[in-house]
């Protein structure tokens, strides 16, 4: 099947999880498209020429092609097994001896062809896998086409830090559908791992080091991931959350994330007045800490602290009230309020929006 053909089928399905769920490429196509050398194989150089040529607008995510390439490998290893173990059920039943039949069987020191045969089939085997492979990871790395936008996102313990131009978020990362886009990763602490499995493989995120990761969602809906590198005593909560969208909407989202927040609230004043404004910025106030998640729009996202808690009023109270007992080891401080006050700043945060 052509890889048009296979790209036109295949999709990723709606991610949707119900939110209490807490808890030189110009190069490489020239060359395989002018040495078609039948030990790579037709269908191996075909496969990758289409993978690279055919990205645009054919572009499929790259788990997808990640998941043709396993199936493609696992077939070929099923018919050596079924060969070689047919194989030698035959030659076991073919070559039985009779009970009482005396002495040692013939035995054969030399055979050229048969000595060739087992060289040669696996050194073709091995190289269709290796073109298949090479045009498998040209297509997930975006050979030759330029992403329509490229987002910084910087991993802490343990959340998650995205930058859009002139905009900041945490946790939840906003793409719009049908467009290639390029992650930026580094890490601000120690080695995290970004790991979204319906959208593409992972990658690590390493202080001082900006690593590229091309992401490409095919189907508007939510898709979650992990953190996939152990980096620290909670790592387990250290989720993602991707949201595809359309591109009006996703436009229309970024457009409302760069305003400025709400301000006149008694929650705004309760939190201007605390801690909150060392590790927290929220844009429009004089609050403009860097040590946190900026939470200039906190209320639009659906979790809280990275998919420990759904993001509502009751349980921003419930997180600003003592947040140790929702993720223990966390970095947060407890903010010593007042009932009152708890009220106020949760219903302010949570009308971020």
């Amino acid at each position: 099947m052509a890889p048009s053909s296979r790209a036109r089928r295949r999709g990723i399905r709606n991610a949707d999880a119900p939110p209490d769920s807490a808890p030189g490429t110009d190069r490489l196509t020239k060359h395989l498209a002018l040495h078609d050398e039948p030990a790579f194989g037709k269908a191996g150089s075909s496969f990758c020429v289409g993978a690279l040529r055919n990205y645009p607008p054919t572009v499929r995510p790259p788990a997808d092609a990640i998941a043709t390439l396993s199936l493609i490998v696992g077939a070929i290893a099923l018919l050596i097994f079924i060969g070689v173990e047919g194989a030698l059920v035959y030659a076991i039943w073919r070559y039985r001896a009779a009970r009482h039949v005396a002495g040692e069987p013939a035995t054969f020191e030399r055979n050229r062809r048969l000595e060739i045969a087992w060289t040669a089939a696996p050194a073709v085997i091995l190289a269709v896998v290796f073109v298949l492979t090479l045009g498998t990871m040209a297509e997930i790395n975006g050979a030759g086409v330029a992403p329509a936008m490229r987002i910084a996102a910087t991993g802490h313990q343990w959340w998650w830090e995205f930058s859009y131009a002139g905009v900041a978020t945490a946790n939840e990362l906003h793409i719009p559908v049908d467009t290639p886009v390029d992650l930026e990763l580094t890490s601000a602490d120690v080695i995290h791992s970004f790991w979204v499995p319906e959208l593409g493989p992972k990658m690590d995120m390493l202080p001082g080091v900006t690593n590229r990761l091309r992401l490409f969602a095919r189907r508007a809906g939510s898709y979650d991931g992990q953190c996939a590198e152990f980096c620290g005593i909670e790592h387990a909560w250290m989720r993602i959350r991707v949201v595809a969208q359309s591109r009006a909407e996703f436009d229309t989202w970024l457009s409302a994330q760069a305003a400025p927040a709400p301000q006149g609230a008694e929650g705004e004043r309760v939190f201007l007045a605390n801690i909150c404004v060392n590790c927290h910025a929220v844009r429009g106030t004089s609050a403009a800490g860097t040590a946190g998640p900026d939470l200039t729009h906190v209320g639009a996202r659906t979790m809280i602290g990275a998919g420990v808690l759904p993001n509502d009023v009751a349980r921003m109270r419930a997180w600003l009230a003592d947040p140790e007992r929702y993720k223990p080891g966390t970095l947060m401080p407890s903010v010593p309020l007042s009932d009152a006050d708890l009220d106020a700043v949760a219903a302010y945060l949570v009308s971020l929006r």
